[in-house]
């Protein structure tokens, strides 16, 4: 009997220890948590200076077509003022309080210069429309360099929500976009991308005497938005059979290796429109097209990827470490 047990025993400790040693094996083989993921752009093309006052707001507010991923773009003029902790996020509770009229200049190559009486949205619109209708603009010529070009070693799709974290549903959007459309079979690289392509810019004078002509008993904790900058937007995500290096190679060079690219899978959204909808695009014949037309025609402009603001009560600069502070 006491022999009986003591087998028993032995193999129940038997069990017990493959199934540790079993855990134990399917843990080495799990992937990395994207927690531990470590986003690292390599900069292709960057023509932004770390003094600049432009705040990027180019994704925070995108859709996708055909997805659940529905855009919200804010309501945002040259001229509107926002509470600083609604400034550059929400958009949202508005201050429409009486204001002095201003200047409104678009730089175009050559600047359409027009004043705006009654700074509301309404009357910002009807100054857009005018502009887009002058000789000024018609003979603009749309930039076709980007403005910025980067990439990013993505390592695995579950990391593509801290790609984007002003829009983490567009990350997570994505990430589902390519797990339905890419062939990962004999894959050893996933790149992510985001491509930058400046418009026009539209900025206002500065107040000397403030911008209110009631002044709102909360001004110190307003800030107004002085300058917008229209533009285009593409993000993509590439699965290659080659390693990263190699792919990031084949961005910066023009040579065999491009060849890299096209052999390789791309799942490529652009947006370049006042929808903020992305549309889904699946060739590097696409992303070439849209580098080099990223607006199909006169009337398309693109939408706001880029504002500058400043304190109502001082014109002083509102500034990234603002915006910094209080996302962390």
């Amino acid at each position: 009997m006491n022999t009986m047990k003591t087998q028993i025993k032995s193999i129940l400790a038997c069990i017990i220890l493959l199934l540790i040693v079993s855990g134990c094996d399917k843990g080495e083989n799990l992937p990395p948590e994207p927690n531990n993921f470590s986003l690292q752009w390599d900069n292709i093309i960057d023509h932004s200076t770390e003094y600049s006052t432009d705040i990027f707001i180019g994704t925070q507010y995108i859709g996708i077509q055909g997805w659940s991923l529905v855009a919200n773009p804010p309501h945002i003029y040259v001229g509107s003022t926002f509470p600083k902790n609604a400034f550059a996020t929400s958009f949202d509770r508005e201050v429409s309080g009486n204001k002095k009229p201003v200047e409104l200049t678009f730089n175009f190559q050559a600047p359409y210069i027009t004043g705006m009486e009654e700074v509301k949205s309404i009357e910002y619109l009807k100054k857009m429309k005018e502009a887009l209708k002058s000789e000024e603009y018609k003979s603009e010529t749309p930039a076709t360099r980007p403005y910025i070009v980067k990439i990013a070693d993505l390592k695995s799709l579950a990391n593509l929500e801290h790609c984007f974290p002003e829009n983490k549903n567009f990350g997570n959007t994505l990430e589902m976009i390519g797990k339905q459309k890419l062939e990962m079979k004999n894959i050893k690289s996933l790149s992510v991308g985001k491509i930058v392509l400046k418009g026009f810019t539209v900025s206002m004078d500065v107040p000397p005497t403030g911008l209110f002509i009631d002044t709102p008993s909360n001004l110190s904790e307003l800030v107004y938005t002085r300058v917008l900058t229209y533009g285009a937007t593409a993000y993509f995500i590439l699965a290659s059979e080659h390693s990263y290096q190699d792919v990031l190679t084949a961005f910066k060079v023009n040579d065999d290796y491009q060849n890299i690219l096209h052999q390789s899978q791309i799942i490529l959204l652009t947006v370049s429109d006042a929808s903020q909808e992305a549309i889904i695009k699946s060739s590097f014949d696409d992303l070439k097209e849209f580098i080099n037309n990223p607006f199909p025609n006169k009337d398309s402009y693109g939408y706001p990827i880029f504002c500058q603001g400043l304190y109502a009560k001082d014109n002083g600069a509102f500034k990234t470490d603002n915006l910094n502070q209080r996302r962390n």
